[in-house]
């Protein structure tokens, strides 16, 4: 990057030249790249037409931070949507309601402990237990890792 640009200079029309001509020239000829220079008009664009904040650049001695804001609920949300979805076709007819709830909060958090799986459901440490036990012998749900470390992972296949 040229010393001394700043942000506004990235944000107006300006010459680009790749760092590595050779890897940038093979992404242009596998269509990930349609011109030259038009990086950060197309990371502005998509953010708007996406409803999100702009990103906010840092522009340094040969090299740019780029900082995206998005709001962690939505983030959690479109993720777990998608998880939720795929998982929900697939157990729907083999777990009961209330193991679907803990389903969902697993996916929320595969970190989850009993305890606050308990709490978020209000019930007791035990009936999570059970729940688990029942998910675990339907081979719907494993722990990976230890009990302190570890996290819990839904198989949806």
């Amino acid at each position: 990057m040229p010393e001394n640009w700043a942000v506004e200079n990235l944000m107006s029309k300006h010459a680009s030249k790749p760092y590595n001509p050779a890897i940038a020239n093979a992404f242009y000829l596998a269509g990930f790249i349609e011109s030259w220079g038009r990086g950060i008009e197309k990371i502005c664009q998509a953010c708007e037409e996406d409803g999100s904040p702009a990103p906010v650049y840092t522009v340094h001695p040969g090299d740019i931070m780029i900082r995206f804001t998005a709001s962690k609920d939505r983030v959690l949300r479109i993720f777990a949507d998608k998880v939720t979805d795929r998982v929900t076709d697939r157990v729907t007819d083999r777990v009961t309601e209330s193991e679907q709830e803990l389903l969902t909060l697993l996916i929320e958090d595969p970190a989850y402990t009993y305890v606050t799986l308990a709490k978020k459901l209000g019930v007791s440490r035990k009936t999570v237990s059970l729940k688990i036990k029942s998910l675990k012998g339907k081979g719907i749900l494993q722990r990976i890792g230890s009990d302190t470390k570890g996290y819990w992972k839904i198989n949806n296949e």
